[in-house]
């Protein structure tokens, strides 16, 4: 019986890659903040700290499977734009617009120092939900 039920787990258990496959805004957010962790060139222990909090506490991605989902990202991903991201939650309700928007917003201040790049991705990202300079403000402040 053991056997057949680890054979069982295997097929049902999806792993976190295919997990993050599978799901369209799961990957556009995570390809996002993927791609905040990186846009100033360096990774620094902050960044990829929280990365690992949002994977395990928000994804329900184990710490273990968190390479593995970057390097799929990195890989698949390279061809979608920050915009083309975003724009899976353009129809998406706006407190969920907000909470990634906070995402973005907390990952690019992780590390103490905020880039032009990460503040050029932030608004690009902010215009495609149909955010205002003063409504990214607001979402800046209630962090």
């Amino acid at each position: 019986m053991r056997i057949l039920d680890s054979i069982r787990t295997m097929l049902t258990n999806k792993s976190s890659v295919q997990m993050v496959a599978d799901d369209p805004h799961l990957a556009s957010e995570i390809m996002l903040l993927v791609r905040m962790m990186f846009i100033d060139g360096e990774l620094n222990g902050p960044e990829l700290e929280l990365f690992k909090q949002y994977c395990h506490s928000v994804f329900d991605i184990p710490e273990q499977d968190v390479p593995e989902v970057v390097k799929f990202l990195r890989e698949y991903g390279y061809e979608t734009s920050g915009e083309q991201a975003a724009a899976v939650f353009s129809e998406m309700p706006g407190e969920r617009k907000a909470q990634l928007l906070g995402k973005l917003i907390t990952m690019a201040r992780a590390d103490n120092v905020l880039h032009e790049k990460e503040v050029d991705l932030i608004a690009r990202v902010s215009r495609v939900l149909g955010y205002t300079p003063e409504q990214v403000n607001q979402i800046v402040a209630g962090l």
